[in-house]
């Protein structure tokens, strides 16, 4: 029976005390936290970690107040100890493989979909013109200054595009200033934040949906508005970078990471090809509910945990 329990000791306590002593222990990994884990040793059972950043790294990087000077030991411990490591990508399994000294107990499990917010797929038929989606808040690592440059030469193209992007906050600004200093902010519609179910209905509204990431040396990311836009049944166009030529396949645009022309050039051969955004947008939604939905990562880690505490028992 699983039992969600808050970061304490006591809620960790409490929950045993509850339903009983736990027969393994899933953390999500947060900067910082080692209370799984002891938790687990105290209880004499498997510890597994779910690892979506190297938050030492991150958090140094984009919010390096919240960095204490023990926090990278702490994070070193969990990788080390943890029976089973699930890591959000590729690239960040082998960062976990390299500090533990090897691959065994490391497992991806990208982000998933809940297929439920995309009952019906996008029309694609262009009744509200070119519509761009961008999902999510944009923020400093998504690239999103590509995007008032994108809409620019699509226009100086000859076409008529609009930018929906779903989310908000200072990033959302950003583009938007960046749109009128290109004289094209009219076409930029913010829609601020939104709950889940309503970002749903809005992907649907699109065209094509960018993913415009610049190069980085280490790209530890598992895009989710990749994922999301691919079950919505709308043709994505990414950045080929980290994992997402994995998530991508064969049904989406690869471009090279900081190409303005080539992510250019891939927007709007999926705008002008009725045929192609169909069967893009098609095969992305089966690839998407069939590969990367909440059930399948579901599956992914009960296998897993199976694995690890039939090992305990031998």
């Amino acid at each position: 029976m699983p039992a969600r329990v808050l970061s304490g000791d006591a809620s960790i306590r409490e929950a045993a005390r509850k339903i009983g002593a736990p027969d393994l222990v899933y953390e999500r990994y947060t900067l910082g936290h080692a209370r799984g884990l002891a938790a687990a040793r105290a209880f004499g059972c498997p510890f597994t970690l779910e690892v979506n950043a190297p938050l030492v790294l991150e958090a140094g990087r984009h919010r390096p107040e919240t960095v204490h000077p023990e926090d990278a030991r702490t994070e070193e411990l969990l990788f080390r100890e943890a029976d089973v490591v699930f890591a959000v990508s590729e690239p960040l399994r082998r960062h976990v493989a390299g500090i533990r000294g090897t691959n065994e107990g490391t497992e991806v499990l990208r982000n998933g979909c809940d297929p439920a917010l995309f009952p019906v797929p996008a029309r694609l038929d262009r009744a509200l013109g070119d519509v761009l989606v961008f999902l999510g808040h944009p923020k400093p690592w998504h690239g999103a200054e590509a995007l008032p440059v994108l809409l620019a030469e699509l226009v100086r193209r000859g076409r008529d595009p609009l930018l929906l992007l779903i989310g908000g906050g200072d990033g959302a600004d950003q583009v938007l200033e960046g749109a009128r200093l290109r004289g094209v902010g009219r076409r930029v519609i913010i829609s601020g934040p939104v709950r889940h179910e309503a970002a749903a209905r809005l992907l649907t509204l699109g065209t094509v949906a960018v993913a415009p990431y610049f190069p980085e040396s280490f790209f530890y990311f598992c895009p989710l508005k990749v994922i999301e836009s691919m079950a919505a049944g709308v043709p994505t166009v990414s950045s080929a970078i980290g994992d997402i030529p994995t998530i991508v396949g064969d049904t989406g645009m690869l471009v090279p990471p900081g190409d303005p022309r080539a992510l250019a050039d891939a927007v709007e051969r999926v705008l002008v090809d009725e045929g192609l955004r169909r069967k893009l947008g098609s095969a992305a939604r089966e690839r998407a509910i069939r590969r990367f939905s909440w059930e399948s990562a579901a599956r992914r880690i009960e296998r897993a945990a199976c694995s690890v505490l039939q090992e305990a028992a031998s």
